[in-house]
């Protein structure tokens, strides 16, 4: 997206809420390495579809979507609203246990949705399009540190296989595997969004996190029966999940699944 379009994204700003065995198959075509040269903004968004203040940051972070930059949006659904009349379909504990640990290292006052995080380091208010495009402009200034590279593999049991390299990795980083939609949309029927059909982007259905310090790891996802392949992608980026503030993101990249 160029930068009259972020530009623009900025009247979006609103207050947050607070409620409180394989054997391959086919392989799909892996990206280039990330060079360490060059930055990237892994921007990861806590929201819900029981939050009306939501929509305005799903519209966002979609704007931020651009599968050729090198910025990387993700979509986490909490599930903290899911008793306040409407239950996400997206939702899951384990994204809200993410957002707690985010919380534990940023020194937050507790959870709240919509949030946005850019590369594990800052977070804000995930409708503010301005804030969000100065924070990536500074992410993507300064040079990744880790080269990583991804490939996604079909298996037999229909499951997929993602193998990670990365390059300069430290012995306590992580690699964080998300499987995405990249379009989606609801007909929310009760809760703060009663009658409205909410959009999303990059909705991240599947997640998992691996050891990558060696330089390499292997992991295993299940992608959702209801996702088609063709409207999905892995996003993988590495981490180091004690930062001294956040959890810094060193390196990213993605790759197609495999049909």
């Amino acid at each position: 997206m160029n930068t009259a379009g972020w530009i623009a994204l900025a009247c979006l700003a609103v207050a947050g809420c607070r409620p409180m065995d394989p054997g391959g198959i086919a392989e799909a075509r892996a990206d280039e390495p990330a060079a360490a040269a060059r930055g990237v903004a892994v921007v990861e968004l806590f929201t819900s579809e029981g939050c009306s203040s939501c929509p305005p940051a799903d519209t966002v972070l979609a704007g931020l979507a651009n599968p050729d930059g090198g910025v990387y949006a993700l979509a986490f659904h909490v599930d903290y609203w899911d008793d306040l009349g409407w239950r996400d379909p997206f939702a899951s504990p384990e994204f809200t246990d993410r957002q707690k640990a985010y919380a534990r290292t940023l020194g937050g006052h507790g959870l709240y949705t919509p949030q946005m995080i850019v590369n594990g380091t800052e977070q804000f208010t995930g409708s503010d399009g301005a804030r969000a495009n100065e924070s990536i402009a500074r992410a993507l200034a300064r040079p990744a540190t880790v080269s990583l590279s991804v490939a996604a593999r079909g298996t037999a049991s229909g499951a997929v296989v993602i193998d990670c390299k990365a390059q300069n990795a430290p012995a306590d980083a992580v690699v964080d595997i998300a499987v995405v939609e990249r379009a989606t949309s609801s007909d929310v029927r009760a809760g703060e969004n009663a009658g409205r059909v909410l959009r999303h982007a990059n909705v991240v259905r599947e997640f998992a996190v691996a050891p990558i310090g060696a330089g390499a790891a292997s992991v295993i996802v299940h992608v959702p029966a209801s996702l088609r392949r063709g409207g999905g992608e892995v996003i993988a980026y590495v981490q180091r999940p004690n930062g001294s503030r956040g959890m810094p993101v060193l390196g990213s990249a993605r790759t197609e699944l495999p049909r």
